[in-house]
């Protein structure tokens, strides 16, 4: 927290730092007992203190050269600075306090105080009057959002609750990075919607799995005894078929094949966030099954599995590779409308299909399916938005070098 409310403090480069999320994060954490709240406001206030005075030195000493040097990496437009040095003529110390609050003129304010002529014992009154404001005000934001937490949590649940506040930071950083950057196009407002979807089912779907009383319990035992009960010998062969043709390493294998056939053709994008997103779930699926160690149900038709159950590796990898050719793919039908619609349903019946695979065989509980796809949509879409924002700004540093 310390490091993050310097580094905000410093021009351009503070205008990529959470501190503010930082400070109100903290905040919270400090509520539900985590961090003791005085440390929080001592450590928040010396860090911000400590960062305006940085940007002011770096001002002082460099000037206006050093902003014109790399707003370029940084995407600031003019309207930024119009609006920093409008704040600024208005009154030195208004504006060093009142710049705080605006992420648009926080990273920039004690930088072009620097600038000016505004005395070293002026510039450290308000540095530390606007420190003190803005960091005790966040963390009581903070404070009385945690007041609120454990009320929630046991209505609905500590999973839920902690996904709702994910959500929020994900949905949050997007529209962070997407003001100052523009980087995401519109369509993927839809993939940064899956992806807050996908989190909110799989934290529900934890919480079952960690819960001593699962909510889930009486759906899964209900789903399982229906197809004990009703499942043909024709069945189970078709569904033994779908389940080893959509297989944990048929679908890492495939992920991994693309990645290379896209790598080949120099398709680097798009080969990274296949790659990325297979290895992420993999991994993912793994941790998960040694951290919970759900068993799994004893009536198994035909497939014997030895692994823990929870999540299911069949629909988490089949829902991340579906997920990602169906997002590559596409792209590339911007002629027709009706290829794009029946992709994204092929791609959809597919990972539907081979998670209830599973649960026609009874090698899973259906939370586990649910959670596989859960988890498998939540990296996969992950995966696009992290390597959008990282591909984007690798290709606007080497088209504008210094």
């Amino acid at each position: 927290m310390f490091l993050l409310t310097v580094l905000e403090g410093l021009p351009l480069f503070g205008m990529a730092v959470p501190g503010h999320v930082a400070i109100i994060l903290a905040g919270f954490l400090a509520k539900i007992g985590v961090f003791n709240v005085w440390w929080v406001i001592v450590v928040a206030t010396l860090g911000a203190i400590t960062g305006d005075f940085l940007g002011f030195y770096i001002g002082r000493k460099y000037g206006m050269a050093f902003i014109n040097r790399l707003r370029p990496y940084f995407f600031v437009s003019d309207a930024y600075l119009a609006k920093a040095h409008a704040l600024l003529d208005t009154h030195t110390g208004k504006a060093m306090v009142i710049g705080r609050f605006s992420p648009v003129t926080r990273a920039l304010m004690p930088f072009l105080v620097g600038t000016g002529k505004t005395p070293m014992g002026t510039f450290w009154i308000f540095n530390i009057i606007g420190g003190v404001s803005w960091t005790v005000s966040s963390i009581i934001l903070g404070y009385v959002f945690g007041a609120g937490y454990h009320a929630a949590a046991g209505y609905f649940g500590k999973g839920v609750v902690v996904a709702v506040i994910a959500g929020v930071i994900i949905i949050w950083g997007y529209r962070f990075v997407n003001m100052r950057f523009h980087i995401f196009a519109r369509y993927e407002l839809f993939t940064l919607a899956l992806n807050v979807v996908a989190l909110w089912g799989l934290a529900v779907t934890i919480q079952d799995a960690w819960s001593a009383h699962s909510f889930l319990a009486n759906f899964d035992v209900a789903v399982n005894m229906f197809m004990a009960g009703h499942v043909t010998p024709l069945w189970a062969g078709v569904a033994n078929w779908v389940s080893t043709i959509g297989g944990t390493a048929v679908s890492i294998g495939a992920g991994v094949l693309v990645t290379i056939i896209l790598a080949a053709k120099k398709k680097w994008r798009s080969a990274a966030i296949m790659f990325l997103s297979i290895v992420s779930t993999a991994g993912a699926l793994g941790f998960m099954k040694e951290f919970f160690m759900r068993a799994r149900p004893d009536n198994a038709l035909q497939v014997i599995a030895n692994d823990p159950s929870f999540p299911s590796g069949h629909a988490g990898m089949a829902a991340a590779f579906c997920l990602i050719a169906g997002y590559l793919l596409v792209k590339r039908m911007k002629t027709s409308w009706v290829k794009r619609e029946l992709m994204i349903v092929a791609c959809a019946v597919i990972t539907i299909v081979i998670g209830l695979s599973r649960l026609v065989l009874n090698v899973h509980w259906a939370s586990d399916v649910l959670g596989g796809w859960a988890l498998g949509v939540f990296m996969a879409t992950a995966s696009i938005l992290f390597v959008r924002y990282a591909s984007t700004l690798v290709v606007f540093k080497k088209n504008n070098p210094v």
